[in-house]
Order: structure tokens, then sequence, then C-alpha cells
């Protein structure tokens, strides 16, 4: 079944709309599956791309799978493509998709997703806090200078997005230290922690990721 176009639209309420035409063994003609995505479910599949970009950059093993509203995308490693499936209600379509196709399709949602982050209320404070993150030790060393680069700037978008989420939520532990003069070296050392969690899933570095305070909602994945 494989996908013959794929492409995704923005909505003026903040989700898109997502259509893959493709061709069902079996079947006659072009099957197709629709689905419209929240501005939540949109985000998502924003960060599953942007987190498959980086693995596939680097030969990592694919992003995780993700699931957003009855929507269901997962990287087939043993082929080297992604399986997608639409469920609503007790229908369910599922076709293949060429990696690149979805990378390139998905680059204009990911630019979108970035400029509204950029003018949202803690939007400029934090990409101030994350134009001063450095590398983390071993992230050169590992993929070369120049990639090193690539990935920074490339987890630094991911970090972005997701911290951007987090300060938008009510009684944001990470908001309060942004707003809180004396709390702004709290706030970069948890902006600084995130970006080193995302480095240390993508390369194996030798340094520790700092441990968040429990005001923030920065999930450690790495057990340094």
């Amino acid at each position: 079944m494989p996908a013959k176009i794929f492409s995704i639209e923005a909505r003026e309420d903040g989700g898109a709309r997502l259509a893959l035409n493709y061709k069902h063994a079996g079947r006659s003609g072009i099957q197709r599956i629709s689905c419209d995505l929240s501005q939540a479910g949109l985000l998502q599949l924003v960060l599953f791309a942007e987190a498959l970009s980086l693995h596939q950059r680097f030969g990592r093993p694919g992003a995780p799978d993700l699931s957003t509203d009855g929507l269901i995308i997962s990287f087939d490693a043993a082929r080297g493509d992604l399986n997608v499936q639409r469920q609503a209600g007790y229908s369910k379509q599922t076709a293949r998709l060429a990696v690149e196709v979805f990378l390139s399709g998905m680059a204009e949602m990911t630019d979108l997703c970035i400029t509204r982050a950029e003018t949202s209320k803690h939007g400029p404070a934090l990409k101030r806090l994350l134009a001063d993150t450095a590398a983390p030790e071993g992230l050169a060393q590992d993929l070369g200078q120049d990639e090193a680069d690539l990935a920074m700037h490339q987890l630094r978008e991911i970090a972005f997005l997701l911290l951007v989420q987090d300060t938008s939520a009510r009684k944001s532990g990470l908001a309060r230290k942004l707003r809180g003069k004396k709390s702004q070296d709290q706030a970069r050392s948890a902006v600084n922690a995130l970006v080193l969690e995302l480095a240390a899933e993508l390369v194996a570095v030798s340094a520790c990721v700092p441990s968040g305070d429990p005001g923030t909602p920065l999930e450690r994945r790495a057990g340094c």
C-alpha cells in the first residue's frame, strides 16, 4: 500500500487537516485517509516529525510511535518507512508512507508551530535562554562539529516547543520561575536540563543530565 500523496494544511482554529492518498492492494482506485488534528494534535505531530528527522539524520532508531486524534503513526525499522493508521469508530484504514515524503510535507507545519510559539507569553524569554544552552559534552566528538551544530539547532527547536507548551499550562512551575527575578537561574537550569536530556536520547553523552526541581514538569528519562 505505497502512499501516493501526503498533504497537511493549517486550519484557522490552530489545528490542521491531514490527507493521505494511497493504493490499497487488492482494491481498484485510490483510497484516502483524512484526519482533522486539534492544535495540540498538530503540535504532537510536529514533535514526532522533528524527532524522526533527528534520528534519521544521525542513523539512530526511529522516533517513538505517535497516537493523537485517532491517528497512529509508527516507524517500521525493517522497511524504513512509516505505517499510518486512521481509526474512526469501528473503521480502520492503514497505509504506508515514505519518511522523506512525510518530513517534506511537515516542514511548513513545523515553521508554523515555531512562529506561534515565538508569539506566546513566555516565548521570547524561553528563546533567549535556549540560545545560551551549550552543547553537551561528547556531542561534537560523536557527530562531528558541523553535524553537532545542526543537531543542537533542532534540539533547541524541539525543546522550545515543549517548553512553550509547558509554560502555557495553568500553575506551571517553570512559568512561575520565568516571572520571578530571583528565580531566573532556576529557570535557566530547567531549560538547560531539558536540552541535555533530549541530546542524551540522541547520542551517548558522558555528562549526566542535571536534576530538575519538583516545581518543573520536565521529566527526566535518562537514568544518570
